[in-house]
């Protein structure tokens, strides 16, 4: 399974609802960040070029001396360690402890809403990883905080490959929503834009083990499954 063959997903927890004003999508945010970062390695650039004053001291730049904000501290939740692979059984239960980490992780990803993500590596790559990375910084950008939290109600392995390079799994997972609430930067809920069906929702995941890790790499929600 790749990225290409996902078809577009409903909205779930995972997604930001629409915020009263229309912010700048995501894709204004990613250029910026890009765009800031080509200045700044340009501005490093000249600034190494520039010649030392005359009495030999190291010259200062002001804009470094500048207090700077500290990043989000990594995520709080515990992530699984690196565990040789075992048996279908015992990777079956790894494989299972790595969707539910990752669930509860993306929660607080979603309650701190401060654009921190570190740490959500340890369970997550490729696509998942992007994923809950762009969520982490969307959600800072409008000022959206989560309350209450998604739970996993089922684990079903639909299959696991230890033989393949490397080992793979796909993993049928209900998550219910209906404990969960947004609140925008007034603290304002935005509860009516969410999708809530009101009842646990089958999530598709597919996972690739790496270093000692089982981490989820893609994620979709078919159409027309329900949770039984």
């Amino acid at each position: 399974m790749t990225e290409s063959d996902l078809e577009p997903m409903p909205e779930d927890w995972t997604e930001t609802p629409k915020p009263p004003r229309r912010p700048r999508p995501l894709r204004w945010i990613i250029a910026g960040v890009v765009g800031l970062a080509v200045v700044a390695a340009g501005f490093g650039i000249a600034r190494m070029a520039a010649p030392p004053p005359e009495d030999g001291t190291e010259p200062v730049d002001a804009a470094l001396q500048e207090e700077q904000e500290p990043p989000p501290p990594p995520l709080e939740y515990p992530m699984p360690t690196p565990a040789p692979l075992g048996d279908e059984a015992e990777a079956s239960e790894a494989v299972v402890t790595s969707v539910e980490t990752l669930i509860a992780a993306t929660n607080e990803v979603l309650q701190r809403g401060d654009g921190g993500f570190e740490g959500i590596e340890s369970v997550a790559t490729g696509f998942v990883e992007g994923e809950v990375q762009a969520l982490a910084i969307e959600r800072e950008h409008l000022g959206y905080t989560q309350t209450g939290e998604a739970t996993v109600t089922s684990v079903d392995v639909q299959s696991i490959d230890l033989a393949a390079s490397p080992p793979t799994a796909v993993l049928e997972v209900c998550i219910d929503t209906s404990d969960l609430d947004v609140l925008d930067a007034n603290g304002e809920s935005v509860a009516d834009q969410l999708y809530r069906p009101g009842h646990p929702v089958v999530h598709l995941y597919g996972a690739v083990y790496v270093d000692g890790l089982w981490r989820l790499s893609t994620h979709e929600i078919p159409d027309g499954a329900t949770c039984g």
